[in-house]
């Protein structure tokens, strides 16, 4: 694998950028320079070593402590593994998926773990060039709002108008949500409440050009009415109640939440409620053929009145209550798995081997096991914001399983490697 500069990943550049500017008026500070030094920082190293528990269950480790942290509370854990029963993913301390200032840098396995070996600080690169904390990306919700685009947004675009253009774009996507979104809260009860909601713009506060302030419009299916508000969620979470068109706090009873462009429903992995979205309906005329490329002069010459009846119209709807679909989690550290089954199938820090051919050619006792790819790794911040740790996984070890069993059985072992740069003194 070759060495690639963050610089060249347009997702990362779009996080930096959107930070910082966007119609604001803002000038981004420039990030500053660690001065150069031949002294590595990553002056500790650790060996986290665990049996994979049950499917559901999670597992933290604190590499300052280099120790596991019961119940995974608080923010001095670091690294967390989530158990599927037979695989795994890995998450940070940060997002919806814990309260800490962890996150994960860049794109995953970027660098392999030679490469990685090569680094002084995780703060800059082997060129001399500095990190900027945006790059060290948390954990996010993933849902319905969640998209392929360049900032992971179905309902937004981003600097359609080339290099120079650091605006967001609505493409007024038509969102249903309710408020019952599982079988078995539909069985025996009245229809839950349904919304449709748009996303109408980005931008607001005094001069109507401050980023981080979404105008969004939505029609009770029941009633229908329309409602519009907009929200500063410039500086963090902001959670809203479209049955009473008002803000509310994070403890209560809430639909959808704001957080600059990330948006994110009350139930599943982000909240304790039961709400689920769908995709009714895309304006015509706002991609091209392939449903996925932008027709920039659309996007440019739209506005809210365009797609009214967009929102009004008959929609899409899920097939059946289990199709609504509830927030999870993604993070930089569980990218999704690359191959197609039978073949074997990449899930980055490991390879999973479904046949028997594959897995004796890999040295595996049978199939349905996993195997390390101990070159892929990665850098991750900690819970607590100020320390760093190149890891790796360095093995995946099968107990053995009674006389005609299936060897995929045993119990797993695993052990993650890490070099760790202590919080500065």
């Amino acid at each position: 694998m070759t060495d690639r500069s963050f610089y060249l990943w347009p997702t990362a550049l779009a996080a930096v950028l959107l930070s910082a500017c966007g119609g604001s008026g803002d000038s981004p500070e420039p990030p500053v320079v660690p001065p150069v030094s031949d002294a590595s920082k990553f002056t500790e190293k650790a060996t986290w070593t665990f049996e994979l528990p049950a499917a559901g269950a999670s597992l933290c480790y604190d590499f300052n402590a280099k120790a596991q942290v019961p119940g995974c509370s608080g923010n001095a854990w670091d690294i967390q593994v989530k158990s599927g029963g037979r695989t795994a993913e890995l998450l940070t301390n940060s997002g919806p998926n814990g309260s800490g200032a962890g996150g994960a840098f860049g794109s995953p396995f970027t660098h392999t773990w030679a490469e990685l070996q090569t680094w002084k600080s995780a703060l800059t690169d082997p060129k001399g060039s500095a990190i900027p904390a945006n790059l060290y990306f948390p954990d996010a919700a993933k849902n319905v709002f969640t998209g392929g685009n360049m900032i992971q947004s179905s309902a937004f675009e981003y600097g359609l108008g080339g290099d120079s253009d650091h605006l967001l774009y609505p493409n007024y996507r038509v969102f249903l949500v309710t408020t019952q979104n599982t079988l078995a809260d539909a069985v025996g009860t009245a229809a839950a409440p349904v919304y449709a909601l748009q996303l109408l713009g980005y931008y607001g506060g005094a001069g109507g050009t401050a980023s981080g302030h979404p105008t969004f419009r939505w029609l009770d299916r029941t009633s229908q009415q329309i409602r519009t508000a907009t929200v500063d969620a410039s500086a963090g979470w902001v959670y809203y109640n479209l049955t009473t068109a008002a803000t509310v706090p994070a403890s209560g009873d809430w639909h959808v939440a704001f957080n600059r462009y990330t948006i994110k429903l009350n139930g599943g992995t982000s909240g304790s409620g039961k709400v689920g979205g769908f995709v009714g309906a895309t304006p015509a005329g706002f991609y091209g053929p392939d449903g996925t490329t932008p027709v920039v002069a659309k996007f440019k010459s739209a506005v809210p009145a365009d797609t009214l009846a967009d929102l009004t119209s008959v929609l899409a709807t899920p097939a059946n209550a289990g199709a609504w679909v509830k927030d999870s989690v993604s993070s930089q550290l569980s990218p999704a798995y690359t191959g197609t089954y039978p073949e074997p199938l990449d899930y980055g820090w490991f390879s999973y081997y479904p046949t028997d051919a594959g897995a004796l050619a890999a040295g595996l006792a049978g199939q349905h096991q996993l195997k390390a790819n101990p070159e892929r790794a990665t850098l991750v911040r900690s819970g607590e914001g100020n320390s760093y740790a190149r890891l790796h996984l360095t093995r995946i070890a099968y107990a053995p399983v009674a006389a005609g069993a299936k060897p995929y059985i045993g119990t797993q072992t695993w052990t993650l490697e890490m070099d760790i740069q202590p919080p500065a003194p």
